[in-house]
């Protein structure tokens, strides 16, 4: 049985005082680690214009398999270097979520280079079931349609603490906002998005 392609989204808060550090350790360490390990077809980050925790890194997999990789375990958990662990550690408690989901629309496309990106919405819609995922995908493709600048639209579906959880991340062309946004995508087929984060690519010449 062919895998699915899938997606693990790292959100994190960098505590105060320590966002200069934070984006060192990002920028010379943990993404260009985490890109060269088997099933991680790329690694971006991304700053949030609206919404909480500020800092996303996303990953697209193969499949969920590469988080199960011994590459991969020999450099997570326990395994991460000192500097990951303390940071790590410091932005567990300012604010922190780690996604890993898989790819149900459209199939296998990956993240746009970021040059054609100039916004990226990421939403998560709990509770969907299994059996609504597919008719959850179509609403969101058909309202899609519907935004000006639309890059691309993906759904991701995952499973949090037992329950279902369904991810949409649109990427865009240009700038939009979460005001026009929000009444379009805030509710989905019924299904209401807990989380509504707004990014930009990341330039940290353009954040200091």
């Amino acid at each position: 049985m062919t895998k699915r392609a899938a997606l693990m989204l790292a959100l994190m808060e960098p505590p105060p005082g320590l966002e200069e550090e934070f984006a060192d350790w990002y920028d010379t360490e943990h993404l260009p680690q985490r890109r060269g390990l088997p099933g991680f077809v790329n690694g971006m980050r991304w700053v949030a214009l609206e919404g909480f925790p500020k800092s996303l890194a996303s990953y697209d997999l193969a499949s969920l398999d590469a988080l199960a990789d011994p590459a991969y375990l020999a450099v997570s958990g326990a395994n991460s270097t000192p500097w990951s662990r303390r940071l790590l550690a410091r932005t567990a408690r300012a604010g922190r979520m780690r996604v890993e989901v898989e790819q149900i629309w459209p199939g296998t496309a990956t993240f746009l280079p970021p040059r054609k990106t100039a916004r990226l919405l990421a939403a998560r819609y709990a509770d969907v079931p299994v059996q609504q995922q597919q008719a959850f995908a179509d609403a969101a493709n058909a309202l899609a349609k519907t935004l000006p600048g639309l890059a691309q639209l993906r759904v991701f579906a995952g499973v949090r603490d037992a329950a279902t959880e369904l991810w949409v991340l649109m990427e865009f062309g240009a700038p939009v906002t979460l005001s026009m946004l929000a009444p379009v995508l805030g509710r989905i087929a019924g299904y209401g998005a807990d989380v509504f984060n707004l990014y930009a690519p990341y330039d940290r010449d353009a954040l200091r």
